[in-house]
């Protein structure tokens, strides 16, 4: 199959669609996400775009029902492990999950308990990959903490030391029996259904792939602590397998037929998965188009060129009214969302690779936002009512995209903390951030740097602008200029030791809907943001005699650091729910007192979608959960054309 790609630009008319559905069986997704994906390796990927395409096309054991967070359907598996079917055992240390008998991959091969084992341990060890992956959910069931200390989110399960033990933890983590057709889960403690099933549903980690293929393609796992050790480095940028990097076999719905790199990627019906009650058998083909900038995307979409368009800025929702009115295109929203998005620090910026990898002429201390009061100043400088209102546009534009927030652990989450109740959120106060600048010794010293926006990102290009200028208002010295790169150049970028963003834009959109997955991610010391972006305890530690004047000022950052990351294994692993809400609350309270990040908004989620497409059996749940995109990834099997 080839795929051409037409931009409609100058005077275009809007299609009068009047009962006709264009390309019927051809679903067509518009994505303003210019440089299209990472990956769409299950146990590589840990981003939006990319996921998008790993949720068609690769199966889990369960899945979400609709929009629900806390009820699941079987998949590949034939039912859902009960205490009474016999599947839970052992105090809710033992899961059992029985295959269905009639599901194959895309190449004709029958999925069994043998591929979903080999995929979970590939997962495990997978779990350090750089940049950061999803697979740290399911090993933090199956590896112990401590006693040996097997296990700690986004780092490497297994080295030289300990490499014989953890060959057998992993090994007893999870058997499987293809006589009974049966995968078995060995839990480290009791755990939950409610919260065991979020990690073995996620597409991102437990996405099941051929064992067979993989080791035809020569990605095959040496089952020896030696293999165990080596098998880690494929997950490191640079060593990937590239063939199951964007072209692995489906198990899902779908496969991928053709990918043209950055552009666009076409996805066909998987000829062997038969449907299941809850995802019928597909007969449409979808092409997923990841395009240029948003006005073209809005072009395309309006000319008729797509059905879904997707991560379209506020102002595109006011220009589509028309359309709406004339009953041509239809906004399902808002509705709500576990989402969020924030500036990120880096405190370590690898100043060597800027020019590289961003541009000339720039000139930044590498730990210039390693001073805590200068990250404090800049959350001061930032008028956050102005932005919810007018440039992410909720008043200007007529349209709930969002709300303010503070914290990691967002309104829907277990355990919520309200603003209210911590201590330090930011408020727009050019005074006291001009103070603060003050403080940190970092006023009038010379700073001319980039602010990273994912291209397309047209609303938070125009915030960093804003900002720019209010710094500059009180440090004339405070050259800030923001930057379009493409996400998958982002998270490309998003590496330890090797990070040359000073300072940019991005998000987090719920792997399940716990604390920790907020709090380990983007607290704790090695997790998906800490981790590039600096947060080392021996780099923190070593600043203090870097500063001297400002020691004391860095060897609380570093202590409070250190708690930070005590407080939130603490909480991890507490299993009283009350005690949970009382070390959660403690650690954000940490965490929003470091000024690790600025926070946005939490947004809410909206569909664009011409009025002949629909969810499934008209339930618009079914592309809601908080879970899986919220408005910005599709499941197309779930989508219906006409």
């Amino acid at each position: 199959m080839t795929l051409g790609t037409t931009i409609a630009v100058g005077n275009f008319g809007i299609v009068k669609l009047r009962n006709v559905v264009p390309a019927p069986g051809v679903i067509t997704e518009l994505v303003n996400s210019p440089g299209g994906p990472f990956s769409f390796d299950p146990q590589i990927d840990y981003e939006t775009t990319g996921f998008e395409v790993v949720v068609n096309t690769q199966a889990t054991l369960i899945f979400y029902t609709g929009n629900s967070t806390t009820n699941w359907f079987p998949y590949l598996a034939s039912d859902i492990p009960t205490v009474a079917n016999g599947g839970i055992t052992g105090n809710f240390m033992t899961y059992a999950f029985h295959l269905r008998p009639d599901v194959a991959f895309s190449n004709g091969d029958p999925i069994t308990a043998y591929d979903v084992w080999y995929s979970t341990v590939r997962s495990i060890l997978f779990q350090g990959g750089r940049p950061g992956t999803a697979d740290w959910i399911i090993s933090q069931y199956l590896l112990p903490r401590n006693a040996p200390p097997f296990f700690s989110p986004f780092t490497r399960v297994v080295n030289t030391t300990n490499k014989a033990a953890a060959f057998t933890a992993i090994m007893n983590g999870v058997t499987y029996d293809n006589a009974t057709d049966t995968v078995t889960f060995h839990l480290v403690n009791p755990t939950p259904p409610s919260l065991f099933f979020t990690a073995v549903s996620d597409p991102l980690g437990m996405g099941v792939l051929d064992a067979a293929w993989l080791e035809s393609a020569d990605a095959g796992i040496t089952f020896t602590p030696d293999g165990f050790l080596a098998y880690q480095d494929q997950a490191k940028e640079g060593n990937y397998n590239t063939l199951v990097q964007f072209h692995p076999v489906a198990s899902g719905p779908f496969q991928i037929n053709t990918y043209v790199p950055s552009t666009a990627v076409v996805l066909t019906p998987n000829p062997h998965f038969p449907g299941i009650p809850n995802i019928p058998k597909q007969n449409n083909t979808v092409i997923v188009e990841w395009v240029s900038s948003p006005a073209v995307a809005y072009q395309l979409y309006v000319s008729g060129q797509g059905d879904i368009v997707t991560l379209l800025p506020p102002p595109y929702y006011k220009a589509l009214q028309p359309l709406v009115t004339a009953g041509e295109t239809q906004i399902y929203g808002p509705f709500p969302s576990i989402t969020e998005f924030f500036d990120v620090f880096n405190v370590n910026i690898t100043t060597s690779l800027m020019a590289s990898d961003i541009g000339p002429g720039y000139n930044i201390q590498p730990d210039y936002f390693a001073n805590p009061l200068v990250r404090q100043a800049f959350a001061y400088a930032f008028n956050y009512t102005n932005y919810v209102d007018n440039i992410l546009g909720n008043k200007k534009y007529g349209f709930n995209f969002g709300s303010p927030y503070c914290g990691v652990i967002v309104k829907g989450l277990p355990y919520y903390v309200p603003p209210t109740s911590l201590t330090g959120c930011p408020n727009y106060d050019l005074a006291k951030a001009k103070s603060l600048l003050y403080q940190s010794g970092m006023y009038n010293v010379t700073a001319n740097f980039p602010f990273i926006v994912p291209t397309g990102d047209t609303t938070d290009f125009t915030a960093a602008i804003v900002l720019g200028q209010a710094l500059a208002s009180i440090d004339p010295n405070i050259v800030m200029s923001p930057v379009f790169l493409n996400f998958d150049t982002i998270i490309g970028l998003s590496v330890p030791g090797a990070n040359p963003m000073p300072i940019y834009f991005l998000g987090w959109i719920a792997d399940y809907p716990y604390p920790s997955d907020y709090t380990d991610a983007m607290y704790l010391e090695g997790g998906t943001y800490p981790g590039p972006d600096g947060w080392d305890q021996a780099y923190l530690n070593s600043l203090a005699a870097a500063h001297p004047t400002e020691a004391a000022l860095y060897t609380a950052q570093a202590s409070a650091f250190h708690s930070l990351t005590t407080q939130i294994t603490a909480a991890d692993t507490e299993p009283n729910p009350t005690l949970a809400a009382q070390k959660y609350a403690q650690a954000e309270q940490t965490g929003v007192g470091l000024y690790m990040y600025m926070y946005a908004y939490q947004a809410t989620g909206a569909w664009i979608v011409k009025p002949y497409i629909s969810p499934y059996q008209g339930n618009w749940g079914y592309q809601t959960n908080p879970t899986i995109g919220a408005g910005a990834d599709s499941c197309f099997f779930w989508w219906v054309k006409g």
